[in-house]
């Protein structure tokens, strides 16, 4: 097997859990699917600045609650937005405590400057050598430059890097490039395709002294 010198994770979906789909459906009147929902939320205007950190977070609240027509105010929107971060996944520190040492991890993750912030608060923050957050880097998966600007932070071709991610999109650009893609949807599911990597000891995931 070629060698694996990096592991790039999404982080919602993946090692944290997130509950915008369920506070969606709430302010839709469960109008929409789960996949419904998720495309009407990538595809707002608003939603896209913002990620992309070109749209304040007052802004924003005005902007999505116009796109998707919900049913709330944007001041009301924006105080429950932060809450979508709900917790980490069962298991999702102990993976990344367990991760060999001399591999490079990493997190590519669309995400707001607000949700980033509730992550860090939950401590998972630390545990990347490099995080590569929308809000910073201005672009969002599935586009390519994102994952151009991670292989040149990672400093290595894109055969080298297991790429985790929970979107079909964001996985079939990667495969696209030569990564080596799975989408995964829970932290134990990300650690049985890296124990098949032989990046892990063994299988069992331990108790996770970061659960809540």
């Amino acid at each position: 097997m070629q060698r694996i010198s990096s592991v790039l994770f999404d982080i919602g979906g993946v090692l944290i859990q997130l509950d915008g789909v369920q506070a969606l459906s709430k302010l839709l009147a469960d109008r929409h699917s789960a996949e419904e929902i998720q495309k009407l939320w990538i595809t707002s205007p608003s939603v896209m600045a913002h990620e992309t950190g070109k749209m304040s977070a007052e802004e924003f609240a005005i902007g999505v609650v116009n796109d998707l027509k919900l049913d709330t105010s944007p001041t009301e929107f924006l105080a429950d937005f932060e809450n979508w971060v709900s917790r980490p996944f069962p298991g999702a520190f102990e993976l990344l405590d367990t991760l060999p040492p001399g591999l490079t991890i990493a997190a590519l993750s669309n995400t707001s400057a607000i949700h980033w912030n509730r992550i860090a608060s939950l401590g998972l923050a630390e545990q990347f050598d490099h995080t590569l957050l929308s809000h910073e880097i201005g672009h969002l998966k599935p586009e390519i430059e994102p994952f151009e600007i991670a292989l040149a932070c990672l400093g290595c071709p894109a055969a080298e890097v297991v790429f985790l991610d929970d979107n079909s999109d964001n996985i079939a650009t990667a495969l696209a490039l030569g990564f080596r893609a799975h989408q995964v949807t829970s932290a134990n599911h990300a650690r049985e395709v890296l124990f098949g990597y032989e990046l892990l000891a063994n299988l069992s995931a331990a108790a996770d002294p970061h659960r809540d």
